[in-house]
């Protein structure tokens, strides 16, 4: 078996105000004692795209050796194009702060910070075969736009990326793999959860600004290239659920919960060798608070 770390949403910044560099630390120990072959980290890994928040994680990661491209696939999230809301009376400026933001600028730095990290070309969607698995990560964040994405929270793969996510797919190469696309955004509906009430509001009241456009086109395409699991981050929940066939992994909870219990819990996915009958087995780690 091949062991998968999925890891997202650390929101890491140098100034460690929240000590959330100390949890990913904490986090990467956890994760290295259970012998993981790979891990994947799906977006928001710094609070805001600033180089020396971006160097800081690439330090943790380097401490772990995991700057490598069989070690470790990473995908950008909001926060680490556009960041996050500043508190206090500079809340206000967010919007103008995200439209003022250089969109290609921040994805060339999230690139070019974790490059070893990245298949020789250097861009999304990008394709990595491991093991038995196909490893498929997309930048799904939506560029600014005051009617669609005022906030930067919302996800949108362009034309152009959706044209190079079929290629890939239909790809011969990859054709008996198992095939794991990674995203940021999520693609379930937000529920009343019984045990997370305080959250199933808040993911609910803030829906509009979280949205991913075009989920039914890419749910089509993952069905028709029978896509495995989709991997995402963004609802700060660990959640396992299935759409038309299609498991869906959200290790979103695994820093920063923003749950009831504030449990931090991450996904390992074991696939199965090359002529091995088995299925892919996923098992949910719960951490200490």
């Amino acid at each position: 078996m091949y062991k998968i770390a999925h890891i997202s949403d650390s929101h890491v910044s140098f100034k460690d105000e929240d000590g959330r560099g100390k949890k990913l630390v904490e986090l990467l120990t956890d994760i290295k004692q259970r012998n993981c072959d790979h891990v994947i980290f799906t977006g928001d890994i710094v609070e805001n795209p600033d180089a020396g928040d971006f160097l800081y994680v690439r330090e943790i990661l380097s401490h772990f050796d995991l700057l490598d491209s069989s070690r470790l696939s990473l995908i950008p999230g909001n926060h680490d194009i556009f960041g996050g809301a500043k508190r206090g009376i500079e809340f206000f400026r967010f919007v103008k702060d995200c439209s003022d933001m250089d969109y290609d600028r921040n994805v060339d730095l999230f690139i070019d910070t974790f490059t070893e990290t990245f298949p020789s070309n250097n861009s999304f969607p990008y394709l990595k075969i491991l093991d038995n698995a196909a490893i498929i990560g997309v930048n799904s964040i939506d560029r600014w736009s005051l009617d669609d994405n005022p906030e930067g929270s919302n996800g949108k793969i362009s034309g152009e990326d959706f044209r190079k996510l079929n290629k890939i797919l239909s790809s011969g190469e990859i054709k008996d793999k198992f095939k794991i696309v990674l995203i940021h955004n999520h693609f379930n509906k937000p529920e009343f959860i019984e045990e997370y009430p305080a959250h199933s509001l808040w993911l609910k009241s803030i829906n509009r600004k979280m949205k991913l456009t075009g989920k039914k086109k890419l749910i089509k395409l993952f069905k028709k290239h029978k896509v495995n699991l989709v991997l995402h981050g963004h609802t700060h929940i660990n959640d396992i659920y299935n759409i038309k066939k299609i498991s869906f992994l959200n290790s979103s909870a695994c820093i920063f919960p923003i749950t009831d219990d504030q449990v931090r819990k991450y996904n390992i996915i074991s696939i199965p060798s090359e002529g091995n009958s088995e299925n892919i087995k996923i098992e949910t780690i719960t951490l200490n608070k």
